[in-house]
């Protein structure tokens, strides 16, 4: 029996509910995120990502920053020694649903230099929209890998959707990234990323381009 067909057999729960290994796993995840569990958070990886973006690569003060799933302030705190933030974590920090303000803030033309999106699941809904938040700056983002998550009918519908296909691959991830970026004609480039376990954690650079620019095309 090979390693998929092990994690979707059925165990039986003290409870008397069945469920998968896959499941199992997940509930345990959750919980532990739920606890703010460090080596599930890796607040430590994403403050040093963090620091080395902005102290080396993006030397900018006084930033807006927008910091959406918050959770309970992790990386608030370091955020804050960079400019002003607007948190936002409906569970932990009380301040509201994280999409909800997203589009209010896209509604009111709010503009940010930095942006992180550290959701406990995948945020391809902030797509393509996010880009009218930010026309120079980076964009943090982690990312769930499709692969060590439970792929479900739903979980790979939704990831057709938005990819193309139902386990998208790192790069499949970051060029489409990259191609979400045009829509709204900002340049979108990786400048980091790094491997936390069961998600990536990137950082692009945002630049908008003038649509002429980009295609060599003249208005006449």
């Amino acid at each position: 029996m090979n390693a998929v067909a092990n994690q979707l057999m059925l165990f039986e729960l003290p409870d008397g509910e069945r469920k998968t290994y896959r499941a199992i796993r997940h509930d345990v995840v959750r919980t532990k995120q739920a606890n703010n569990v460090r080596d599930l958070h890796h607040p430590d990886q994403k403050i040093n990502q963090i620091n080395f973006v902005l102290q080396n690569l993006n030397k900018q003060k006084g930033h807006q920053i927008l910091e959406l799933f918050c959770g309970q302030g992790n990386l608030t705190k370091i955020y804050s020694d960079y400019g002003h933030v607007i948190a936002c974590d409906k569970k932990y920090a009380k301040t509201g649903d994280s999409f909800l303000l997203f589009h209010k803030l896209i509604f009111e033309k709010q503009k940010f230099s930095i942006i992180d999106i550290d959701p406990y699941g995948f945020p391809n809904r902030f797509f393509p929209d996010l880009f009218l938040l930010i026309e120079d700056g980076i964009l943090f983002l982690t990312m769930p890998k499709p692969y060590v998550n439970i792929l479900n009918g739903i979980t790979q519908t939704h990831l057709i959707s938005y990819f193309g296909e139902p386990n998208p691959s790192e790069e499949t991830i970051i060029d489409q990234i990259a191609t979400w970026g045009l829509c709204h004609w900002r340049m979108v480039e990786l400048i980091d990323s790094i491997d936390c376990d069961s998600v990536w954690r990137f950082a692009f650079q945002i630049k908008k381009v003038k649509a002429t620019d980009y295609t060599g095309v003249r208005n006449r």
